[in-house]
């Protein structure tokens, strides 16, 4: 009986292989994908002179910085500037400060050549509604003072300004 159990399972077998033939797809696919991260950056190059003002002089758009802003939010992105003196003084003016007295130098600021105007020592320099290209937007920044009419204190003088990119 254990003989024809098995012939009987060997020939539906072979009836199953008859009867249904294997079907060989005609198409086929493959789904593939990629995901692009999120840029947001800024880099800041300051030029040689930024470390070494002429303070007795009077200067006029005297370029201390580049800067590249850099994203690919399509909704777009902020750049704000804040200077740590006026902000230390919840100032709207940015000024150079006396490391050792408390003399200080007033400056005004500029970026990409419009004026900045501080709100509490920080200002939006930047408002862009869309990305930018992919080698970024290059923007100069620009210090004015006037030097030679402040009878300054022998000393130091210095500022932070620090540029922040935010994405919308």
């Amino acid at each position: 009986m254990k003989n024809t159990t098995t012939r009987f399972q060997a020939i539906a077998a072979l009836v199953a292989l008859i009867a249904f033939p294997s079907a060989a797809a005609t198409t086929g696919s493959i789904a593939i994908s990629g995901s692009v991260p999120a840029i947001i950056e800024i880099t800041v190059t300051s030029e040689s002179v930024a470390q070494n003002l002429p303070l007795t002089q009077t200067v006029s758009d005297l370029k201390v910085a580049t800067v590249v802003e850099r994203s690919n939010k399509k909704a777009g992105y902020t750049v704000v500037l804040e200077s740590a003196n006026a902000t230390a003084a919840g100032s709207s003016s940015a000024s150079l400060k006396s490391t050792e007295t408390n003399d200080v130098l007033p400056y005004s600021i500029k970026y990409d050549g419009n004026a900045v105007s501080l709100s509490g020592g920080s200002a939006v320099v930047s408002d862009a509604s869309a990305k930018t290209a992919a080698s970024g937007v290059s923007k100069a920044l620009t210090v004015s003072f006037n030097g030679a009419d402040n009878f300054l204190d022998e000393s130091t003088y210095s500022d932070t300004m620090t540029l922040t990119i935010i994405a919308k």
